[in-house]
């Protein structure tokens, strides 16, 4: 079974393998000391230590699953049968939880619904059809000294350079959805440079629910890439919310399975996700011809793999599937919901903290996750959804 640690679920007929959605996101960061913790306790997966009398819960996983399946094995028949009942008594649980994460996904349907009302609020905002009044700040935000010693560094001063600088007479709230999509590492890692002017132009992101599958919608003003005809694009996850008849007791939540994309009507020349190549001349007067190569881009997200036995597919592609499912179930409970909070970054993701402590182990713009919400994975070695279209 294919995780990505969510807790949604898509199902497919012709797809074997299933994709469970990520779990749903702490609200508490985890500390430094529970990982140096779980660091310290790691050892290689199935090789069990020199020490003869580790509690099984310091073994490694495989090594302490063949412990409890010998232990179980060895049992007197009669005790035997009692767990043969109690995990009976499990499956029984597992259909119940099966009904409580249905109701669970309807009430989400049923809340997101009563907020359509400020999302198109804020959709007015944003593209500068609605001018709001004077606000004035009530809720309370704790000054963080760690953030304004950020702020003073040399390095951060540096950092700044980078930031576009809108004029004055700005029009609603200019590059809003490209500056969420870059402020989140799980998907900027498929934005491409090539694609920034085309995100400028996305105005809205929303949620269709179904009962067994929900649909992201993307919606473009018009411009000079895509056609009238797409101006409006959609990504569909299908859900299964039962538990898998083969691995019932691995049930967390509804799974994805399967998503689908769809048709992008790129007007001429301006496909982002090919590019025109020309070949080197192999011999002199030989014709450079050019020819057409796909390339990286965040528009291939459109285009996922096809539905297929994921069972026989490779390792990469299926990272890659999980990638995805991980992208479109965070687009549905962090992304769109709260947009603006991952613009204004009063949510940050902690993806890169690791990597700036061993690199710089001074005040480093990575420290601005203080207070966040883990809102990701760990996704630096994964592949993009990229590698696997192009």
């Amino acid at each position: 079974m294919l995780n990505v640690g969510t807790n949604s679920e898509v199902s497919s007929t012709s797809t074997i393998v299933n994709v469970k959605e990520p779990k749903k996101l702490p609200m508490v960061p985890s500390t430094n000391h529970s990982r140096n913790r779980s660091r310290s306790r790691s050892r290689s997966p199935g090789v069990i230590s020199d020490s003869m009398h580790l509690s099984p819960s310091e073994m490694p996983s495989n090594s302490r699953r063949a412990f409890l399946q010998h232990m179980v094995d060895s049992l007197p028949k009669s005790v035997y049968n009692r767990v043969l009942a109690l995990k009976h008594n499990q499956l029984q649980q597992i259909k119940i939880s099966e009904q409580f994460f249905r109701e669970v996904y309807e009430l989400e349907k049923r809340f997101y619904l009563q907020s359509c009302t400020l999302f198109d609020s804020r959709r007015d905002i944003v593209a500068g059809d609605v001018e709001p009044p004077a606000i004035e700040r009530y809720w309370h935000e704790e000054p963080d000294d760690l953030l304004e010693q950020i702020k003073n560094s040399e390095e951060f001063k540096q950092m700044t350079v980078q930031l576009h600088h809108l004029p004055a007479n700005a029009i609603g709230v200019p590059r809003f959805w490209l500056t969420v999509f870059r402020n989140v590492a799980l998907i900027s890692d498929l934005v491409q440079e090539h694609d920034e002017p085309l995100l400028e132009c996305l105005v809205d992101v929303r949620i269709s629910y179904e009962p067994d599958s929900y649909t992201v919608i993307f919606q473009f003003r018009p411009n000079g890439y895509l056609h009238t005809s797409s101006l409006l694009l959609t990504k569909k996850y299908i859900l299964r919310h039962e538990a898998d008849k083969d691995y019932p007791f691995m049930f967390e939540g509804p799974e994805i399975v399967r998503c689908e994309g769809c048709h992008i009507h790129w007007r001429d020349g301006s496909n982002l996700t090919l590019q025109t190549v020309r070949q080197k001349r192999l011999r002199k007067g030989a014709r450079n011809i050019p020819k057409v190569m796909p390339r990286e881009s965040f528009f291939r997200f459109f285009s996922p793999p096809q539905a297929m036995d994921l069972s026989l597919a490779d390792e990469k592609t299926k990272m890659v599937l999980g990638a995805d499912f991980e992208v479109g179930y965070l687009l549905r409970t962090q992304i769109v919901p709260k947009a603006i909070l991952f613009y204004t970054g009063d949510i940050v993701d902690n993806v890169n903290d690791d990597l700036c402590s061993v690199e710089n182990t001074s005040a480093s713009l990575s420290s601005l996750s203080h207070g966040d919400q883990d809102v990701q994975k760990d996704c630096r070695n994964r592949p993009s959804i990229n590698s696997v279209n192009s």
